[in-house]
């Protein structure tokens, strides 16, 4: 029987409390979940909770088993898309995702979609940014406090996706809307978190619609097509597979996929910063050090918490058989503090060596933008730093959104 969630989860008896998350879906929201994801992957690899009837995978070589085996998909046979978002304009891009296909169709789009992205000049990128980044602060004002601080960190990844497919920018504002929208009501039909309601799914179809027409317009314009979209189309005309919806969702799909993620980084990295003076004033005399200090927050306080895989077939998995249709999350910030990944885990360290992170995930569904988004989050943590972001003023007001699955801090007072 196919696992389905409809509501939050019931808390899991899995370890003795010492402040942990309740389970696995309320710790990317947890002030620190890391001691608990810590034990998860060195005293329960690989287990079911039987409170919520998921399976966990959290050691780095149970993780590592998930995402790369054929019998583990993105989602449920019997369910492609979720039951609340069919009928809806938000299903045609939930359903149309590589990221979230294992069909035929998938291996030829995905390879168009991840050559397309991997074609991009990142010379190109990197003055785009900053550009974009130079405006943004003519738009958000003179003084950048912990609210600004917030919109810039979703407003500058998004918006240069959105330039590199060819969307103006007097439609960002609308985009970020939209975006925010379908991935809210996207998250709460496939976790629970947050809880599902009508206001909200009716929000998320509208937005997925208007996202739809507008990047069909774009495409259609051959003279307003930015790079990523050229390519995108050009990788997939090439393999054969130019469906044209498809081809729209997945173009869309680079800002959906960005949109939280990168965001969160570069919370995360303002963060790492503000907690480690020494580590502030050592960026600020070299920002060279800034690239492997981002790859340690990845690594450290991972973004995508977990994913989640269901079971194509009965199997054995990590040594345990699962019969088809059961869920797995897939802890991959518990793998990211597995000594057997990375020696001393817990250790905060930019000069680590042979670091080893699962934050863009392994195997066929892994992230093909990590060195597009690394590059952004960089360019937008040096851009804050120069400008004199207030360190100093994001602890007291940090808090994370509600999820099940990505951690975002969030600077509001």
């Amino acid at each position: 029987m196919t696992a389905r969630i409809s509501a939050p989860p019931a808390p899991a008896p899995a370890l003795p409390a010492y402040h942990s998350p309740a389970h696995v879906r309320a710790a990317p929201s947890h002030p620190d979940p890391y001691p608990y994801y810590g034990r998860l992957a060195r005293e329960r690899p690989f287990f079911r909770d039987e409170a919520n009837g998921w399976w966990v995978a959290a050691s780095a070589a149970a993780v590592t088993e998930v995402l790369t085996s054929e019998t583990c998909l993105t989602r449920p046979l019997s369910e492609p898309i979720p039951v609340a978002l069919q009928g809806g304009a938000a299903a045609e891009i939930f359903g149309r995702l590589v990221r979230l296909r294992d069909d035929e169709a998938r291996a030829k789009l995905k390879e168009a979609v991840t050559n397309a992205v991997r074609s991009i000049d990142l010379g190109e990128v990197a003055a785009l940014a900053r550009r974009r980044a130079a405006e943004l602060d003519d738009e958000l004002g003179p003084t950048l406090d912990e609210a600004s601080t917030t919109q810039f960190m979703f407003a500058l990844p998004v918006q240069v996706i959105a330039l590199l497919l060819g969307i103006s920018r007097d439609r960002f504002g609308d985009v970020m809307g939209w975006l925010g929208a379908y991935g809210a009501a996207a998250a709460a039909a496939g976790t629970g978190i947050p809880a599902l309601t009508p206001e909200l799914l009716r929000s998320g179809h509208q937005g997925a619609q208007a996202l739809f027409d507008l990047a069909s317009a774009v495409g259609n314009a051959e003279a307003q097509r930015g790079p990523l979209f050229q390519a995108l189309l050009r990788e997939a005309t090439r393999l054969g597979c130019d469906e044209e919806k498809d081809l729209i969702a997945n173009a869309l799909g680079y800002m959906v996929q960005g949109f939280a993620a990168m965001a969160s980084l570069i919370g995360s990295t303002l963060l790492a910063l503000a907690r480690r003076p020494e580590l502030f004033r050592q960026v600020e005399a070299d920002r060279r050090y800034l690239r492997p200090l981002i790859q340690e927050v990845a690594r450290c306080d991972t973004v995508t918490s977990s994913t989640f895989r269901f079971m194509a077939q009965d199997g054995e998995i990590a040594g345990h058989g699962l019969r088809r249709g059961d869920l797995i999350i897939v802890l991959l910030a518990a793998a990211n503090r597995d000594p057997a990944l990375n020696p001393e885990p817990d250790r905060f360290d930019i000069a680590r060596r042979d670091r080893k992170s699962l934050e863009f995930g392994a195997g066929r569904h892994a992230c093909p933008a990590d060195k597009v988004a690394a590059l952004i989050v960089e360019i937008a943590v040096d851009h804050l730093l120069t400008r004199g972001v207030p360190l100093e003023r994001l602890e007291p007001c940090l808090s994370y959104a509600a999820s099940g699955h990505v951690r975002t801090p969030l600077f509001k007072r």
